[in-house]
């Protein structure tokens, strides 16, 4: 039985329209008609910067006037994106194969590397590894050894990448939050979820890395507001780290250092890590708020213990948990969950945020219920200092355009 393809989304970057028109062609034969095309990089950074653009593969031809295929493979590894992608062109086999290894080494989901005219059969084994792209991956257990975190510190292997926060309401960006990555050398991007735990096993280690993470983003911040960018800075540190009496002083140092105010930086606490001994979490909440800085319950479930942990916590943010937020505007029980945590906000004269939009029906709701505040992959997914930047500027044109 032969696949079908006809649900996938495929952007389509050449500046030849002759050359579009037959990929668009070749991809038809296939029963894909969900086709956009980009004639420059410019175009392509428009088309995947659009509000709830997903694309399921991106085939870009390599010799383009202006920026040329290389800087766009370059412009979309920079932005995070998760899709699959797949280099054409009439290079030298040898340049073609240079460009995918680079394609790769940046992190992208390299699914083909081909010589031009494309025809069926090369769409055939592009797609097949495009779908495998987009199913659902398996986690898999990753063994680390701390040396070899301890290392990619001191070789300055880590980054922070940062998901960008919107007013539902103005449309503006106002904050990142930021979380650590690692290009690691054989498994590839790793994120916060394989990095932080590896680093729990060892306190001097966590210490590093809760400084590195601290300095790199209220730094980050600190650049933004220079460029008179009004863009605040959240960080959700391991609760280890978060357990030291002097995190706040900590804190403020940095942020005196970077001329960041207190303010603009906000510190979250997931809700699954809130201590059952909450002197020394009061303690350190306390002064983090006298101190001016924000702190936000992150991944709000609704559940009795965290209603509890919100009243006991001086919180001014409350994070709605992504699988209640993920199809609240389908589902009524996500939707009654979503409505209590606003409700909840609201009588606290807490803000709100909505973690994990990703499509536009949930997105109208939220703004209708009075949620402040979304972050998702409707809008962004977390993306390098670089990507931030060269997103920023498309977001707000999108937005005056509308």
């Amino acid at each position: 039985m032969a696949a079908d393809y006809s649900t996938l989304s495929v952007l389509v970057i050449d500046d030849q329209a002759v050359a579009r028109q037959w990929v668009r062609g070749v991809l038809g034969t296939l029963g894909i008609e969900h086709v956009v095309e980009a004639s420059s990089s410019h175009q392509a950074l428009q088309a995947v910067t659009e509000q709830g653009a997903r694309f399921d593969l991106i085939l870009v031809d390599l010799r383009m006037p202006g920026k040329d295929g290389i800087e766009t493979i370059r412009m979309l590894a920079s932005m995070g994106l998760q899709c699959a992608v797949a280099i054409l062109s009439i290079e030298d086999e040898r340049v073609i194969e240079s460009a995918g290894l680079l394609a790769t080494l940046r992190g992208l989901n390299l699914v083909g590397a081909v010589s031009k005219p494309l025809s069926v059969e090369k769409l055939e084994l592009i797609l097949k590894r495009a779908t495998e792209v987009g199913k659902p991956k398996v986690p898999v257990t990753i063994d680390l050894v701390e040396d070899e975190l301890a290392g990619a510190l001191s070789r300055g292997e880590l980054e922070l990448h940062y998901q960008p926060k919107i007013h539902m309401y103005s449309g503006e960006c106002i904050g990142a939050e930021a979380t650590i990555h690692w290009m690691h050398p054989r498994h590839g991007l790793l994120g916060s979820d394989a990095v932080v735990p590896k680093a729990e096993r060892s306190p001097a280690l966590l210490a590093q890395l809760t400084t590195f993470t601290l300095q790199q983003a209220i730094t980050t911040c600190g650049r933004w507001h220079f460029d008179g960018r009004d863009i605040g800075v959240s960080m959700n540190l391991s609760p280890q780290a978060i357990n030291h009496l002097d995190l706040p002083d900590i804190i403020e140092t940095v942020a005196l250092e970077r001329n960041v105010l207190p303010g603009s930086i906000t510190i979250e606490i997931a809700e699954a890590t809130l201590p059952d001994n909450l002197a020394t979490m009061v303690d350190i909440a306390a002064r983090m708020r006298i101190k001016g800085f924000r702190l936000a319950l992150d991944d709000f479930s609704g559940r009795h213990s965290a209603v509890k942990k919100v009243l006991e916590i001086p919180f001014s943010e409350l994070k709605l948990d992504r699988a209640f937020v993920d199809g609240c505007s389908e589902t009524p029980g996500k939707r009654a969950v979503v409505e209590a945590g606003l409700a909840i906000a609201r009588n606290l004269k807490l803000s709100t945020v909505a973690i994990g939009v990703r499509q536009r029906p949930d997105w109208d709701l939220l703004a209708e219920l009075g949620c402040e505040v979304a972050q998702g992959p409707f809008i962004a997914r977390p993306m390098p200092e670089t990507g931030f930047d060269i997103w920023l500027p498309q977001w707000m044109m999108h937005k005056q355009r509308q």
